[in-house]
């Protein structure tokens, strides 16, 4: 009786942890950006491989900018997949980021961003590549 109990419940405790995981939503902020005809994509390992260290030189320019890690936190997309990032293509060659940013505690908790970075990175290798901030300040304040 007591293996009929036990075993009821490990299987109950399954079924709960599956149909939280099916009712699951995925927050806003981690959610992929559709695709466009401007959005960055790599077709091949070589092109993700130099898109994804341009996503990471954007938002090292962003933190540095902004006076380190302490104080500035780029927004979760600009840490995951380069598939989420905030990306467009400006030109053959020329990707654009548009990195939301703020407080390290009111990014992570409250998702709160005060700061936009507009960085833009050309997509040549090596040590010829070029990394441009384009417009950091307040978000209300940047026009296109």
């Amino acid at each position: 009786m007591k293996r009929i109990a036990t075993l009821l419940g490990v299987v109950l405790v399954s079924f709960i942890g599956v149909s939280r995981s099916a009712m699951a939503q995925v927050p806003a902020s981690e959610e992929s950006n559709p695709a466009t005809e401007t959005a960055c994509m790599a077709t091949t390992p070589v092109e993700q491989l130099a898109l994804n260290a341009a996503k990471n030189e954007a938002r090292q320019m962003a933190e540095f900018t902004n006076g380190g890690l302490t104080v500035y936190r780029a927004e979760p997309a600009m840490h995951g997949s380069v598939v989420n990032a905030p990306c467009e293509v400006v030109s053959p060659g020329l990707w654009r980021f548009t990195i939301r940013g703020g407080d390290p505690v009111a990014v992570s908790t409250e998702g709160v961003y005060t700061i936009l970075s507009v960085v833009t990175v050309d997509n040549v290798s090596g040590a010829g590549r070029s990394v441009n901030l384009e417009y950091n300040g307040p978000i209300e304040d940047y026009e296109e």
